[in-house]
């Protein structure tokens, strides 16, 4: 069965997007996968070792680059094509691939629900998981007994030479400080590691994408970690704790214990997956003010994880 899923960011939606890929993959035999990614992201496709070929989104390319890419899905025939982008771009590359098979998002936007079959629910509105939204889709395809964690493994993500020397062998607690958003960012992650320095036996290691100062006696990998890398890095982790950003979703993923703060986002939207997880402390501020969340939160959540 050939696949395409047109789902070229952002790189949380992404995962989102493969641990339903996944899924299909286990259940249905001779499943090979095509997507549709932005240049950037490319490099998750490749490390999760489930997508036989990528073709690259160029949006900053204009239309020459978007006619380019319809071009070159034309030249191939699908079983089936998947748009969980759910916009008028996207909707009209599924439109145009060779399938008798198209199916989309029901809550896609710029009318696009119009140029496919819509799955899944159509409201905006309604407080369920992003995952969730793409649940549907399994049942559509008939894939009845999938896994409920849903969970990856990323078999061609490794660390580099150069981070293994920084982090050597034993587990450490990495921090996510970042996310794109600024009002996400929980704004105590500097005290949080004086803390952690000062009281835990494990290393700190910080990794993002944005350099400064704030981290004194940690290994600080920002900036230093290619996304294929990202991957190994978190799944050798003890903890992870990160705001709503595509790291929570990757550590989500690999079922590895994670702490979690969410402030101006929902949790029930947005958080890790599935919620019931033992894996998962989820942190909500109060009255989404993320600086209402102490430091001492935050740590005591952490060594709930390295104390069992």
């Amino acid at each position: 069965m050939q696949i395409l899923i047109i789902k070229p960011s952002s790189l949380g939606d992404v995962i989102h997007a493969l641990r339903i890929a996944k899924q299909i993959i286990d259940n249905i035999p001779d499943v090979f996968i095509d997507w549709v990614i932005k240049s950037e992201l490319k490099p998750i496709l490749e490390v999760s070792g489930m997508v036989r070929r990528s073709f690259v989104y160029q949006r900053a390319g204009g239309i020459r680059a978007y006619l380019s890419l319809l071009k070159q899905i034309r030249l191939q025939k699908y079983d089936l094509v998947l748009d969980l982008q759910g916009l008028l771009r996207s909707a009209v590359l599924l439109r145009c691939a060779h399938s008798q098979n198209k199916i989309g998002v029901a809550d896609g936007r710029e009318f696009s629900t119009f140029l496919y079959k819509s799955i899944g629910e159509s409201s905006r509105k309604t407080e369920i998981h992003a995952i969730d939204r793409l649940v549907p889709f399994l049942n559509h395809l008939g894939v009845d007994n999938w896994n409920r964690e849903l969970p990856l493994d990323f078999p061609n993500s490794q660390i580099s030479p150069s981070t293994h020397q920084h982090v050597g062998e034993k587990g450490f607690i990495l921090l996510f400080p970042e996310s794109r958003r600024q009002e996400k960012v929980w704004p105590h992650f500097a005290k949080l590691s004086k803390l952690l320095n000062k009281n835990s036996s494990h290393c700190i290691v910080i990794a993002g994408n944005n350099r400064d100062e704030l981290y004194p006696g940690t290994i600080d990998l920002r900036d230093r970690i290619h996304l294929a890398e990202l991957p190994a890095l978190i799944d050798r982790a003890k903890v992870v704790v990160s705001n709503d950003s595509a790291p929570l979703h990757i550590a989500s993923s690999l079922k590895k214990p994670l702490v979690s703060i969410f402030g101006p986002t929902s949790a029930k939207r947005y958080g890790p997956y599935p919620q019931n997880s033992e894996q998962n402390i989820i942190l909500t501020a109060q009255e989404k003010k993320l600086e209402t969340i102490t430091v001492e939160q935050v740590a005591f959540a952490i060594e709930q994880f390295l104390s069992e």
